[in-house]
């Protein structure tokens, strides 16, 4: 178990995020821009003391995760949509992750709810010795108590400084087997509600990244691109956006999919429901202590 000083930063982070949750939702509205919106965030989370943890990702109906806009992106929010706003903050590489959707201009409806409840029961049997399967038990069992389903193809996690899924797995269904959680672990429990099966299939599109490993480059620009990503972002994900704003010399759209090609870096593929299902999401962090959990998003 890790001495308390060791959760400090995790706290912070998500002190930090419990005040870009809030404002951030009152901008979910018809007509806003999505780029806006992730600018506002990750310009927020800057402005409070904290580092975003990995882009901010605004996923709409049918998209479940890994959408953030270019910059050019002319995407805008409308009456109806369900916007999925996932959001990271890191503080010396320690992250708090979360995440919640919004009916834009409408209550939260059946959809919603289920996530939220999940997400509520979920955390409520945390403590240490409860098996992973068991929490994906209990989110699967509630997600289908309002009649959608859990999208197995997505998954809670471990937090470790600078590793954003690390370990741990807290799957959003009943995996049948599981490790057992310990005390001081850190992870994300995030459910997934599908208004179809629950299914995802992968989009030719990709506007997040992660640096893997250094390889053999015979472009010159491209080298320097993967210089600029390992000393900026280490380990975290990192947006097309991002490079567009600071480093518009090195062809950054040219240069990632080369990096993409040698494997030095990995590309988050948006993620769509198969099936056009319409998709919610529900998201905290927590440090797990010796009598539960302490939410800390």
């Amino acid at each position: 178990m890790q001495d308390n000083n060791y959760f400090d930063n995790y706290r912070k982070a998500g002190d930090i995020l419990k005040i870009v949750k809030e404002d951030s939702r009152k901008l979910v509205i018809n007509g806003y821009k999505v780029v806006d919106l992730a600018e506002f965030i990750e310009n927020k989370i800057i402005e409070l003391g904290g580092f975003p943890a990995f882009p901010c990702n605004i996923s709409i109906n049918n998209v479940a995760a890994h959408f953030t806009p270019n910059l050019n992106t002319e995407l805008v929010l409308k009456t109806g949509d369900y916007v999925k706003v996932d959001i990271g903050c890191h503080i010396d590489g320690c992250i708090a992750d979360t995440a919640y959707t919004v009916k834009v201009g409408e209550s939260d409806d059946d959809l919603i709810k289920a996530t939220q409840e999940a997400l509520k029961n979920a955390i409520a049997v945390v403590e240490p010795g409860v098996k992973t399967n068991y929490i994906g038990k209990i989110i699967e069992d509630t997600i289908k108590e309002f009649n959608f389903n859990p999208i197995k193809e997505l998954c809670g996690h471990g937090l470790k400084p600078y590793i954003l899924h690390s370990g741990i797995t807290i799957p959003n269904y009943n995996s049948n087997t599981g490790s057992k959680l310990k005390e001081g672990d850190t992870l994300a429990i995030e459910p997934f509600a599908s208004t179809k099966a629950g299914k995802l299939k992968s989009s030719e599109e990709v506007y997040i990244f992660k640096y893997l490993q250094d390889r053999p480059l015979r472009d010159t620009t491209s080298k320097k691109l993967l210089s600029v990503i390992k000393q900026n972002y280490k380990t975290l994900p990192f947006a097309e956006r991002w490079l567009e704003k600071n480093h518009a010399g090195l062809k950054i759209n040219f240069s990632l999919r080369n990096l993409i090609r040698a494997n030095s870096i990995y590309p988050y593929n948006v993620l769509v429901d198969s099936e056009g299902g319409l998709v919610s999401q529900a998201e905290n962090s927590l440090i797990v202590t010796s009598s539960g959990c302490e939410v800390y998003t």
